[in-house]
């Protein structure tokens, strides 16, 4: 079977076959349970992750409130990138909220692997520049659409999240109650 994680990275900016040998030798695989925390709150982050199959969100409390800023589902990477940049603890929690098939590399072998593989750097680079661009996005939306726009965007994003992810944690993406998620929910 060949490695989805690789393949993701391979699809992201072509790999040399010497660069996805070396990816290979790096990458892990677990299978985590639902509610399985990949990076708890205050800890230090040193993985980037990649949901093959499963649901995962990144969460932080603001008042006492669980707020959820992204979700990774089938085939998506998602990582505590602040942490995994400066080293830090995270002020970030990542939550499976599925069972997940989960494959991940350390932060400092992908870094190592970055100086000897031009081409991993330069799909490192073009994966930043996505995340970056995704998060423009999801500051614009906040911004510039009302929550119902907000969730037809999200359901594009991440087809039937509304059926695997508790709709607490979707009102909360959305930056609205879970009463009018069930409002604009229930006029589709």
């Amino acid at each position: 079977m060949v490695n989805p994680f690789l393949t993701a990275i391979h699809h992201t900016s072509p790999l040399s076959a010497a660069a996805q040998e070396a990816l290979l030798l790096n990458i892990q695989y677990k299978q985590f349970p639902k509610n399985h925390e990949l990076l708890r709150i205050g800890q230090v982050s040193h993985y980037l992750y990649f949901i093959h199959t499963g649901l995962a969100r990144i969460y932080y409390y603001f008042n006492e409130l669980d707020v959820t800023t992204y979700f990774a589902m089938d085939n998506q990477f998602l990582g505590g990138i602040e942490s995994l940049f400066t080293q830090q603890p995270s002020e970030k929690g990542i939550q499976l909220l599925e069972d997940s098939d989960v494959y991940f590399i350390s932060y400092a072998a992908f870094e190592q692997l970055c100086l000897q593989h031009h081409v991993i750097e330069r799909a490192g680079r073009k994966m930043a520049i996505y995340a970056f661009l995704i998060g423009q996005k999801r500051i614009e939306s906040l911004r510039f659409h009302d929550a119902r726009q907000r969730y037809e965007a999200l359901e594009k994003q991440y087809p039937g999240i509304s059926n695997r992810a508790p709709l607490k944690y979707i009102a909360s993406y959305l930056g609205i109650t879970q009463v009018s998620l069930s409002r604009i929910r229930a006029a589709y």
